[in-house]
């Protein structure tokens, strides 16, 4: 199937009239996945069908949000949205019921825009609503709305590294946005084509989360490791966490056969391109996995790169629990 694809990021214009046969949405925890809608003007909107995902993993924390969201629906579209359970404690299923979901949905649209708020959604459930679109004929938009500020605070830098250097898990947990990995998931649309005698060269997306990591890298024993790192737009503000993450992932990736590089976190352009160049220096001598542990955008750039590339396999991970307060 060709795809064409957009690849800018632009603020989205409010004030104008917007028109898409499809929007979907999720309200997690944070505060940030409410805003899209919220700004959504009434007069300016017109939806052929609303889906909404919910969790139904650590409802406490996530409940209060979807109930606001839903009610900002229903004041855009006139009515409550279509709803989409999922679970964070089943990765795969949930992929497959949003992306079965939205296929079905699509085949019903009248015109072929649809907009993707991903901001309240891990990486995997945003990639099940892009493929689920894509896969249905649909041209989606990417939402994305940036937060105030992100975790671990500039203030816990050295509290956390000092921890987890010296393995004091429960104190270093306190300061991640998760608790230790729970599972490795790798859904059948993702899960690439390996040549038999071809080493693996695992591409990672790193974050703040090396206690999910640490166990992905070990399970996979990789030939070689290609880590790419988040370089925020916001340099004057968010450069430190740049070196957060690569002092956190030190001694992590050492002993590996190693190369490190870095890429934004919001220029989709910009990481396809360093996913291409990697790619072209160990494609032809390795297999390719993938995994994104960074930042949202980075991971529509993966699944852009994928749609070129079907032969990688992207690999999720799973923890035992969100910190939800640290988010």
């Amino acid at each position: 199937m060709k795809t064409n694809f957009q690849q800018t990021v632009k603020k989205f214009a409010f004030k104008e009239q917007r028109d898409a046969s499809l929007l979907v949405c999720c309200a997690g925890f944070e505060v940030r996945s409410l805003a899209f809608v919220r700004r959504l003007r009434k007069h300016l909107c017109r939806f052929g069908s609303v889906v909404q995902l919910r969790y139904i993993s650590q409802r406490l924390d996530n409940e209060a949000n979807h109930d606001l969201l839903k009610a900002q629906i229903v004041r855009v579209y006139g009515q409550e949205a279509h709803i989409i359970e999922v679970d964070s404690n089943k990765p795969q299923i949930s992929f497959e019921t949003v992306r079965r979901s939205l296929l079905e949905i699509a085949s019903k649209c009248t015109s072929s825009h649809a907009l993707i708020d991903i901001s309240g959604m891990t990486h995997l459930l945003a990639m099940a609503c892009l493929d689920g679109c894509v896969s249905g004929g649909l041209q989606p938009s990417v939402i994305y709305t940036e937060a105030e500020k992100y975790f671990p605070l500039k203030s816990e830098r050295t509290k956390l590294i000092r921890a987890w250097k010296k393995q004091d898990y429960q104190t270093a947990e306190k300061y991640l946005q998760s608790s230790a990995l729970k599972s490795v998931d790798i859904v059948p649309e993702f899960q690439g084509n390996f040549r038999p005698g071809k080493p693996l060269c695992l591409f990672v997306f790193a974050g703040f989360e090396p206690n999910r990591l640490e166990g992905l890298v070990n399970a996979y024993a990789p030939g070689a490791l290609i880590v790419i790192y988040g370089k925020s737009p916001h340099s004057r503000t968010l450069n430190w966490r740049t070196k957060l993450s690569k002092d956190l992932h030190r001694d992590l990736f050492r002993g590996w056969l190693l190369r490190e590089t870095e890429a934004s976190t919001l220029n989709v352009h910009g990481v396809l391109n360093t996913l291409e160049q990697e790619f072209q220096a160990v494609g032809v001598r390795y297999d390719v996995a993938i995994t994104p542990h960074c930042s949202k955008m980075q991971a529509i750039a993966l699944y852009l790169f994928w749609r070129r590339h079907p032969e990688v396999q992207i690999v999720f991970t799973t923890p035992v629990r969100f910190n939800a307060k640290h988010y």
